[in-house]
């Protein structure tokens, strides 16, 4: 699969990821629906958060990168997308409980990077 044809099928799953989260937005109500409309809220802002991120991460490594670097690390920029859609995602739970606080969030800063750094010392051994 060509690098181009990877980012077509990326941007089409992120479209539809927003269009179902807006769709989440407007016909859910999450007093009535309870813990499946929360996790139908997270679950696909999660998936357009990830989806925006990597295309964002993507097109900053084609501008300062050039186009073959940001095709040979497209795993470790979705990756990264991953994990910072899962920070935010985990603030929002932990907002929506009521239990958000500048500790918890610092806390969740450091879990992700302690997660990236760890990934990228075991593929580098690899």
């Amino acid at each position: 699969m060509t690098f181009q044809k990877l980012l077509i099928g990326v941007r089409f799953f992120t479209a539809l990821s927003l269009v179902a989260w807006v769709s989440v937005l407007f016909l859910v109500d999450p007093n009535v629906a309870g813990v499946v409309g929360i996790a139908l809220f997270l679950g696909t802002i999660f998936s357009f958060l990830t989806g925006s991120f990597t295309l964002v991460l993507v097109g900053l490594a084609r501008r300062f990168l050039g186009e073959t670097s940001a095709s040979a690390s497209f795993h470790v920029l979705f990756r990264q997308g991953f994990i910072l859609s899962a920070f935010l995602v985990a603030l929002l739970g932990l907002s929506r409980f009521g239990i958000l606080s500048w500790w918890n969030a610092a806390l969740g800063l450091a879990a992700a990077l302690l997660i990236e750094f760890t990934v990228r010392k075991v593929s580098a051994r690899a």
